[in-house]
């Protein structure tokens, strides 16, 4: 299967990063590129547009949602960062093909989970929008826009990272002055975290949910 082609839109250079960084760590995406404004990002294009587009809404990009496309193709799924969530002005300025409404402070997880949604045809939204397309009605179990992940801790973190790194136990544990068997048993807790199974799928895992970046 191709990988999802996602493009970024941010006004500020480090939330552009930041979100590369997100889509280059999840080996299902593929980045296609990254502009302040979707009329810049539009001429990166030459009629091969990117599956998804992560667009963060600032307060000073008022305008970033301006239709930049002009192609045969349906234009791309946008995923909307806003500080906003639920106000009625966002809502009437959304374009039709915003596929998910999700707030700026979301988790890497959260962001992946969204993507991948829309990807597949999907409308991902908050809990409280939810609710209000079901007129008023709460859920009547909580919502999650992404499968629960437990913390890890910052020991673990640092043991997940130098697996990222490629070292093996013995590597782990004279870097960190400990045993180990203490190495193993960080190991068997991030394994049974992220709900990995091997070495690689922790990796992978841990980036997709924010724990480290490579």
């Amino acid at each position: 299967m191709s990988p999802v082609r996602v493009a970024v839109i941010a006004n500020a250079p480090q939330v552009r990063a930041d979100l590369q960084a997100l889509v280059d760590a999840t080996p299902a995406f593929g980045f296609a590129g990254s502009a302040a404004d979707v009329e810049t990002l539009a001429d990166c294009f030459a009629g091969s547009l990117p599956d998804v587009i992560v667009i963060d809404l600032g307060p000073e990009a008022s305008d970033a949602l301006s239709p930049g496309f002009d192609t045969d193709r349906p234009p791309p799924a946008l995923v909307v960062l806003t500080d906003e969530v639920d106000s009625d002005w966002m809502h009437e300025a959304l374009p039709g093909n915003v596929m998910a409404i999700l707030s700026r402070d979301a988790t890497a997880g959260e962001i992946v989970a969204a993507i991948e949604g829309v990807a597949a045809g999907l409308c991902v939204l908050p809990p409280e929008i939810f609710a209000r397309l079901l007129g008023g009605r709460k859920p009547s179990r909580p919502m999650a826009s992404a499968v629960h992940i437990e913390a890890l801790t910052s020991r673990e973190i640092d043991v997940l990272a130098m697996l990222a790194e490629g070292l093996s136990n013995k590597e782990i544990a004279r870097q960190l002055a400990i045993s180990d068997n203490t190495v193993k048993f960080h190991l068997s807790s991030i394994f049974g975290k992220l709900g990995a199974t091997s070495r690689t799928e922790a990796v992978t895992l841990g980036m997709r949910h924010g724990f480290i970046m490579v």
